[in-house]
């Protein structure tokens, strides 16, 4: 159930129903287009359908035409040339448009593409001196080196240019290198600031040769998209003509690596490119050596383009079991510290690689800033990544602990850390009392901004491609977020090779749509209720065999309530009790009594017998049904008074009413005329011989028994029991344990030994 707030955005509908009659566009899209700024017929022309102008000029880059004679020069003197990459999947390809653009020239240029265990981040001292001794004579970054002063110097000394090609952010005091092209450079004028580093690289490239070739343009969208900047001018123009050129590349490759992957490049979007090109990417050089990638993308080779692409796509497929391993294990983890404003995690064998898509995968997981180490015991020291959540600048909370710390950087959202271990204890404590300041006051509840509801007469495969006008979608031209309101679940079912995602159909209006949520199996236990639910999610054409119809890719939920979750087991494990946002019912003082001491330090509990109403709790509590009352009413009077909250129904039977059933007429007759027999009856000596002559356990014998004492058949006293020779004649079916009886094996049958369909029928009959 979730607790995240929707906002819907707001527009000028004036503006909206002007708009739309003008260009004669829909008022869906026309409600994107000014969420997007685009208050004019002009301004969303010129969106929808970027053009070659868009590219700006690249000597209008501080340092580029110093930039382009050096190289120039380079290679008319054959000097040796070195690419110096980075890791990650914009690294990657920035370096193969920098290596293939001098290749181009006629140059002698190689690449050298660091390793993120031995040389870190950036220009490193011992990789340049390497370099240095095998040859190089011009030392180009690509996506670093802008805050590589040492291994500059180191360069300088030795007598080799370096020049910085990046676009990270600035250091006061910018090195010393021969020429720094960025295009948020200090004393630059370039109008468009928030290239990537392979965008930083075309632009290199572009300046060099006098254009953009195609191929190399198709890279630079990839490292664009892989990178997550703002697709918006230049940046927009460098994904939407590149993702047209992937569809008919002729890189050896990259062709390679998309038969093997299973991807046609005709059908390559910014969301494949996101989800099925960079991880895969990035993860060479999250488990070792990202050079793979590099030589994969530059070879001629078709047998060599075969075994990159199966050696990148092993290390991908490695990546996901490693991370799926560690983010398990970390949430294991995470209930330890579920209160700290900020989660902190660290364990020996967790690799360092993968840190940061954990980090990521926890903090969206309990919305709240998370920092994930990997500890290094011989080194002493903790290696960690961090990831925020929206509105906490998680790099101004750990700024304070800068002297615990051995290194430290990153920006807002993510960070990187590595510090002695010493300091592990004293460092928590610094950052959970800095989040703590931090969030006085405030509310951090997860926020989805909606973009539009949707009418389901709307949706249509016709409107989806008119939405796509917008596309390719990603920073600051996010994918749109619509809300459908009052949908009926027709079914439900959870889906997936690990059984993870969760897929169902809606009905309105008579009309079905196919939904599916990734990652979100558990939905399965509120929708198997058939509630009303309102869905915020994104809409797409799902195609299948020729046909194509409108899928929603649902991302969050809310619900009509209760919603009732049926966890009817045989056994009740102590660890249903470590909830620490729920309420306990119990109807049985003895499993009330018993499980006290398993319940959750941060839980409430209540015995609810029958004179007493239920307790009142907070909305967000969910409420965990433990056992079974003896009257049904008394579940449906629970059902009724947590209208507003989950219900987890575990229902545990102790007594098996249903089963045992109830004791037949004969054997009611059989035991009175036994009891006629004896004069008087010691029952703890005697219980065994009525138990073992009518078949029944104690506890049956002990209802019969009371039934005759409540019809004064017989009298108990001191353990001794008489009969009454001549009692009045009165029906057993009218005593109340007989009815309690019959009330307790109704409950039983309709609670318990029923379809969750039944289940749901007999809470609501009342």
């Amino acid at each position: 159930m979730s607790e995240t707030t929707w906002k819907e955005s707001q527009i000028d509908e004036d503006m909206l129903s002007t708009l739309a009659a003008q260009m004669k566009q829909s008022k869906t899209f026309i409600r994107l287009c000014l969420h997007r700024g685009l208050n004019s017929k002009e301004a969303i022309e010129h969106f929808v359908s970027p053009t070659r102008e868009w590219f700006h000029n690249p000597f209008d880059m501080t340092g580029m035409e110093k930039t382009v004679h050096r190289i120039q020069e380079a290679v008319e003197k054959r000097q040796q040339i070195t690419v110096y990459g980075d890791y990650d999947a914009d690294g990657i390809t920035s370096t193969v448009i920098m290596y293939e653009a001098i290749e181009l020239l006629g140059g002698t240029v190689d690449y050298y593409i660091p390793n993120r265990f031995t040389d870190g981040y950036g220009p490193n001292v011992d990789a340049f001196e390497r370099l240095i001794a095998k040859g190089t004579e011009l030392i180009i970054t690509v996506d670093n080196g802008i805050a590589g002063h040492e291994a500059i110097d180191y360069a300088n000394k030795a007598g080799v240019d370096v020049i910085v090609t990046d676009h990270h952010e600035c250091p006061e005091t910018l090195p010393n290198a021969y020429s720094i092209v960025h295009p948020n450079h200090p004393d630059g004028h370039y109008p468009f600031k928030q290239l990537a580093g392979a965008g930083v690289s075309l632009k290199v490239a572009e300046a060099l040769l006098q254009e953009i070739p195609e191929e190399l343009l198709e890279l630079a969208m990839i490292g664009t998209i892989a990178d997550l900047v703002p697709l918006e001018d230049e940046n927009r123009a460098i994904a939407y003509f590149g993702l047209q050129l992937i569809a008919r590349t002729q890189r050896l490759g990259l062709l390679a690596f998309l038969q093997q992957a299973g991807i046609r490049p005709e059908d390559m979007d910014e969301e494949g490119v996101g989800f099925k090109l960079a991880p895969p990417f990035n993860a060479a050089g999250r488990l070792g050596e990202a050079s793979i990638v590099v030589d994969l993308l530059t070879t001629f080779d078709e047998e060599r383009a075969q075994e990159l692409s199966q050696s990148v796509l092993a290390s991908n497929n490695e990546r996901k079991e490693i991370v799926e391993k560690i983010t398990a294990e970390a949430l294991e983890k995470v209930e330890e510290c579920k209160l700290d404003p900020v989660i902190i995690l660290s364990h020996e064998n967790w690799h360092q690689g993968v840190l940061g898509i954990v980090a990521s995968k926890i903090a969206e997981k309990v919305n709240k800033p998370t920092l994930i180490f990997s500890v290094d015991s011989q080194k002493g020291v903790l290696k960690g990544s961090g990831r925020s959540i929206e509105g906490f600048n998680l790099y101004a909370c750990i700024d304070g602990a800068r002297p615990l710390l051995s290194s430290f950087g990153g920006h807002e959202m993510a960070c990187g850390i590595s510090l002695p271990i010493e300091n592990k204890e004293a460092f928590s404590d610094t950052v959970r009392t800095a989040a703590q300041k931090m969030l006085a006051g405030s509310d951090m509840s997860r926020e989805l901004v909606i973009d539009s509801e949707l009418d389901w007469s709307d949706l249509s495969v016709e409107l989806i491609e008119e939405l796509d006008q917008l596309k390719p979608f990603g920073q600051n031209n996010a994918k749109p977020l619509f809300k459908l309101s009052a949908a009926n679940v027709r079914e439900s079912r959870v889906i997936g090779a690990n059984q993870d995602h969760f897929k169902a159909q809606l009905e309105k209006n008579e009309r079905v749509l196919d939904l599916i949520a990734f990652h979100s199996a558990d939905w399965h236990d509120v929708f198997r209720s058939k509630p009303t639910v309102d869905i915020a999610g994104y809409v797409n054409i799902n195609e299948w065999n020729g046909n194509r119809k409108v899928q929603v890719q649902a991302i969050d939920f809310k619900t009509d309530r209760p919603v009732v979750i049926d966890k009817r087991q045989l056994k009740i494990s102590p660890t249903v009790f470590k909830q620490h946002n729920a309420h306990y019912l119990f109807f049985s003082r003895r499993n009330f009594s018993n499980w006290q001491s398993a319940i959750h330090p941060e839980a409430s509990s209540q015995l609810l017998e029958a004179d007493l109403e239920p307790m009142d709790i907070p909305s967000s509590e969910a409420v965990v049904v433990v056992d079974v009352p003896d009257h049904l009413a008394l579940m449906q009077k629970v059902y009724r008074h947590y209208d507003q909250h989950v219900i987890h129904c575990y229902l545990q039977s102790t007594n098996e009413y249903y089963f045992k059933g109830m004791p037949k007429r004969a054997q009611f007759m059989q035991l009175y005329k036994w009891l006629l027999s004896k004069e008087k009856i010691n029952l703890a000596q005697e219980t065994q011989t009525i138990t073992r002559m009518l078949r029944v356990d104690k506890e049956m014998a002990k209802f019969m028994l009371m039934v005759f004492l409540e019809n004064e058949f017989v009298t108990i006293e001191n353990g001794e029991l008489s009969v009454i020779s001549n009692p009045n004649k009165k029906r057993l079916e009218d005593t109340v344990t007989y009815k309690k009886r019959q009330d307790q094996i109704e409950a039983e049958e309709k609670l318990v030994y029923s379809s969750f369909s039944e289940l749901l029928t007999a809470l609501k009959t009342h």
